[in-house]
């Protein structure tokens, strides 16, 4: 039994997991949705000149870019599990300030004192290594451009005068895809560094600074497409200033180019570490971006109102998973610094703790869905039987954050301890189950089809509870002097 002060304590402590927890996922859920909101202003600049061609040219465009991104995602959950593991490490002796909490009990609550974040080398040479490897990359890219933009194009069935808009609109774009890469990077570290409201705010003036640009080019001096391009160029330059400067909150300029020449910042077994990850995570998004083409070839299959239909369903659906995301964040950062410490109580609390407040969230999106689903869907459209097929499907929009929130936790857990292997291959057993799934359920129509996405989900999370008890023991446990 519990003494009252004892129990006192684990309350606080429980409070404060919770706490942190929170502080990480709320900045990264409105940066998510920020970020998605602000993107819509390139359509929405181009649209207010009524041309349907350039319109279609921006969207299939950006689609196209958005898409190049997405397959090097990895550069941004690589980055912030290797900053928060460095970040941990340097923290494992960190003394407590406060009266109330013995230093056991901040590090149980996944808590550092600001006093005690000291300018760690070791963080410093993450992001050195990182945005490296991002500019490299970008470089790379730039070599292969008459390859990839018509083959984009192409795969994107952009043909006719929309071919000729996109293309005008990504050959300009694409020269700053090495900026786009590095900023990534950028983020990423200052999210590794639990600098999330500083990430927000840059997001927020960057958007907003990218909104007036719009206004300048396109609506101003009516450039058309070219004018998006040109304010999505100077908008993402402008980012990569205000990101730069953020950084040098925690190093300055000149000890991250003294570390960028020194022999430490570039061993074997470090560089070994990025590009193993990184590898692994750019195969987990190339399974899992198959499994998304699969869905949708599918939902095509099914006919113009349920393909409507579906992607109504989908948009509610992004929109929570925007939401559960900022829990993977703090589960990356969290489980990540608990790992780089050794400290496998910090790393099962924080872990649980995560999951408890992810499944709240989670719950409360599935009763917001399942009380106003139907009415939802209709403000997405104006045909009554898309309108009608949209709100058959609307028992998915409860079913979804709830069996998808786990992944979503447990995707943070995987990538902040560095478990990439395994996060790969959970994820090739999730894709070939899925499609199993899609065999079976075929009969099933459109609702067997989402049922089997929903299963896709569930497959994910499980694998990874399956393997992590072995992922725990190999991490914590190999050897004796280690923290349990």
């Amino acid at each position: 039994m519990l003494l009252p002060k004892q129990a006192t304590a684990r309350l606080r402590l429980s409070f404060s997991r919770h706490k942190v927890i929170g502080a990480i996922a709320l900045p990264a859920i409105v940066t998510n949705i920020a970020t998605a909101l602000f993107g819509l202003a390139d359509i929405w600049a181009i649209g207010r000149l009524g041309d349907p061609q350039a319109q279609g040219g921006v969207e299939i465009g950006a689609k196209l870019l958005t898409t190049l991104c997405v397959l090097f995602n990895f550069l941004r959950s690589g980055t912030t599990a290797l900053t928060a593991q460095a970040a941990g490490r340097q923290n494992t002796t960190q003394a407590s300030h406060s009266a109330a909490l013995s230093e056991a009990q901040w590090q149980e609550a996944g808590l550092r004192h600001p006093a005690n974040i000291e300018a760690s080398h070791e963080t410093e040479q993450t992001l050195i290594r990182a945005v490296s490897l991002a500019l490299g990359l970008g470089l790379l890219l730039l070599l292969f451009k008459t390859f990839i933009i018509p083959f984009g194009l192409s795969l994107m069935n952009a043909s006719g005068g929309i071919r000729e808009q996109a293309a005008s609109y990504v050959c300009l774009r694409y020269w700053i895809v090495p900026l786009i890469l590095a900023n990534m990077a950028l983020s990423a570290w200052l999210i590794g560094m639990r600098s999330m409201r500083l990430v927000l705010a840059i997001e927020v003036a960057s958007n907003f600074f990218h909104i007036s640009m719009d206004c300048l080019f396109v609506l101003l001096l009516k450039q058309g497409v070219n004018g998006v391009a040109h304010a999505s160029i100077i908008s993402e330059i402008f980012s990569t200033l205000l990101l730069l400067a953020a950084v040098t909150r925690y190093a300055s300029p000149q000890l991250l180019c003294r570390l960028g020449f020194h022999r430490l910042t570039w061993q074997k077994e470090t560089i070994y570490s990025l590009f193993s990850l990184n590898r692994d995570l750019f195969i987990r998004t190339l399974l899992l971006m198959t499994a998304i083409i699969f869905f949708t070839r599918m939902s095509v299959q099914q006919g113009a109102i349920l393909l409507a239909a579906n992607a109504i369903i989908n948009q509610l659906f992004s929109l929570a998973t925007l939401i559960l995301d900022g829990y993977e964040s703090s589960a990356q950062i969290l489980c990540g610094e608990a790992a780089g410490a050794k400290d496998h109580t910090r790393f099962s609390q924080l872990m649980r703790a995560t999951l408890f407040q992810a499944f709240l969230v989670a719950t409360l999106l599935a009763l917001i869905y399942g009380f106003s689903g139907s009415l939802l869907v209709k403000s997405f459209t104006t045909d009554s039987i898309v309108a009608q097929a949209a709100g058959n499907l609307s028992i998915w929009l409860v079913v979804l954050p709830l069996v998808g929130v786990s992944s979503y936790v447990m995707d943070g857990v995987f990538v902040g301890a560095g478990w990439s292997k395994a996060m790969m291959g959970s994820m090739a057993i999730a894709l070939l189950l899925f499609m199993i799934s899609l065999f079976f359920f075929k009969a099933w129509g459109n609702n067997g089809l989402w049922l089997s996405f929903s299963l896709f989900l569930f497959y994910r999370s499980s694998a990874q509870l399956i393997l992590l008890p072995f992922m725990e023991k190999r991490q914590f446990y190999a050897n004796k002097d280690l923290k349990h």
